[in-house]
């Protein structure tokens, strides 16, 4: 029986393992896929942006909406949010709610806040959650509005717009 060479030597006289021609290709292909995956899909690759999906600030009060999750089988969806302030932000105990009365718009159908949980994270920022319905019939990449007219018993006007992505619900 011929043995098969598993070694050569280069042009130096040193001697390198060969691979065999399935293992290079396959090789080859997956790196070629990789590639096309991140040129492809560079938000795959690349992280969040510290901006969030967007923000808005009034009275020296920012809101930024940092992302959201759809949840109970596309019914919900969850805003993760951000307040901060150039000064300390006092709240009382017994709050419930830190933004006031959002209006929450996808597409162009207003939905309904359902909870809303938060925390302290320093003196001068909270972050946040809001759960909301959401409506069944929901086109591909809807417009989706966020507006308040209050934050932390501070009146003024905040609007964030983004984009829902429909791969995620």
């Amino acid at each position: 029986m011929a043995k098969h060479q598993i070694f050569t030597k280069n042009k130096d006289g040193v001697k390198m393992r060969k691979l065999p021609n399935y293992t290079v290709r396959f090789i080859g292909a997956a790196l070629c896929i990789s590639l096309l995956f991140g040129f492809a899909f560079p938000t795959l690759t690349n992280a969040q942006s510290s901006k969030g999906l967007g923000s808005s600030e009034d009275n020296g009060i920012r809101l930024t909406i940092n992302d959201y999750s759809i949840i109970n089988h596309g019914q919900d969806i969850q805003l993760h949010y951000t307040i901060t302030s150039n000064s300390n932000i006092q709240v009382s105990s017994n709050t419930k709610s830190l933004i006031e009365n959002p209006y929450i718009w996808i597409g162009h159908t207003l939905v309904r806040e359902e909870s809303e949980s938060f925390k302290k994270v320093s003196n001068n920022e909270y972050k946040g959650t809001i759960i909301a319905q959401m409506h069944h019939y929901r086109t591909d990449n809807t417009e989706m509005s966020f507006h308040t007219h209050g934050i932390v018993n501070q009146k003024g006007q905040w609007t964030v717009n983004f984009m829902l992505k429909s791969s995620q619900y």
